[in-house]
């Protein structure tokens, strides 16, 4: 019947071919989208200004890191940059940031674009990329891995600008 025939409704196809078609999305769906084992546990929210009242950046430091969640699939860090990252790229995760305070520029392979709060950037894994703040307060976003960073997912790269 399916040989050379077009099928122009579901109910048409065989019982066999249904099943076919549905066990293994509903198989597939399940492993998405089901809980996983290793996930953080849901926290209570909290404020931007308390986030950063709890765990600033110290006078001395550049760029620290808050994670505040993380899963098999993903994992959530809040960054804040005083001056700048160095050039690196990730090589296990494509980055997804969101620009939640400040304002300068993404370098992003050989160009830059000047981001401000608010701005999303997404970056996928290999890709060479550095923030440079531009303006008087701390830099902040919210980075999104996906999957998680490994431990040698972080990889400096030298600036040829220097």
């Amino acid at each position: 019947m399916l040989r050379g025939a077009v099928v122009k409704s579901i109910s048409q196809l065989p019982g066999w071919v249904l099943l076919c078609l549905l066990f293994p999305a509903q198989t597939l769906a399940g492993q998405w989208l089901g809980p996983e084992a290793g996930a953080t546990a849901p926290a209570a929210p909290k404020n931007l200004e308390q986030l950063l009242a709890e765990d600033p950046l110290a006078p001395g430091d550049n760029i620290k890191a808050l994670p505040l969640g993380r899963s098999a699939r993903a994992a959530h860090v809040l960054v804040q940059v005083r001056d700048r990252e160095p050039l690196h790229y990730h090589a296990d995760s494509d980055i997804t940031v969101l620009m939640l305070r400040g304002r300068g520029a993404i370098q992003i392979g050989a160009k830059s674009f000047p981001v401000t709060a608010g701005d999303a950037i997404h970056i996928p894994r290999g890709v060479v990329h550095a923030y440079i703040n531009a303006g008087p307060e701390i830099g902040v976003a919210l980075v999104v891995y996906s999957p998680p960073p490994g431990p040698k997912d972080r990889v400096l790269v030298e600036d040829k600008k220097k």
